[in-house]
Order: structure tokens, then sequence, then C-alpha cells
């Protein structure tokens, strides 16, 4: 049920500049490529790591419900099931908004673990 991904196949995805992917351990992120930076605005990604996925986020997503509680259910229902796609909205650092289809891929791999992909809508 659960993917198990090489090392080598996740430095090939983290170098990529187009594609927006992370990883989620503990609910908060760990891991970044370059394109997800350049999306929030952050060029650094020490200053990006143990964010909470609600602190890139309006307070309310467009379905009125509280990010910090979506989120939460969002990667939950991963984990419940192994992956999750659904459509998030995030802020820049200049705090300028933009959707994404989000799709997170829980993983077991010495830990728990979730990969995150971001498409721009």
């Amino acid at each position: 049920m659960y993917s198990v991904i090489s090392d080598e196949e996740l430095d090939h995805i983290f170098s990529c500049k187009d594609e927006a992917i992370l990883t989620i351990q503990d609910e908060y992120f760990i891991d970044a490529s370059q394109a997800a930076l350049g999306l929030i605005g952050i060029s650094s990604l020490k200053v990006f790591q143990s964010l909470h996925p609600a602190r890139i986020s309006p307070e309310f997503q467009e379905d009125g419900q509280p990010s910090i509680l979506k989120a939460s259910e969002m990667m939950s229902l991963a984990k419940k099931n192994g992956s999750h796609t659904f459509e998030w909205t995030h802020i820049k650092l200049n705090g300028s908004p933009f959707q994404v289809r989000v799709t997170l891929r829980f993983r077991l791999e010495e830990g728990e673990f979730i990969d995150v992909h971001w498409r721009l809508l």
C-alpha cells in the first residue's frame, strides 16, 4: 500500500526546479524543493523547516474551515488512506495568495513521512 522511494530518486525529485515537492514529518515541513521555496518566496530551506502548513496559509480556507484544523485533517486522511488530493490556498511571504492542487502520499520508512506535491491552479 505504501511506496518506498530510494535516496537517489528523492535527490532527483528535490533537485527538479519545476516541481514543488515537500516533505512533512509530525505535521511540520522538514524538506522542500527549490520550486516550493520559490512559490512561497523563501530563499533558505532552513527558514522553511519546522513550519506547519497552516503558517503559510490564510487563517481560513475557501470552504470556511480554519487552515490549522483542515491541514491536520488532510494529513490524517493521507495517513489513513495512503494518499489524499485536494485544493488549498497558501500565502507567499509577500502576502499574496496562490492556489494549488495538493497531493499527499503517506510514507512509512524509519518514521512516518508525508510527501507533498503542489500543482498550481
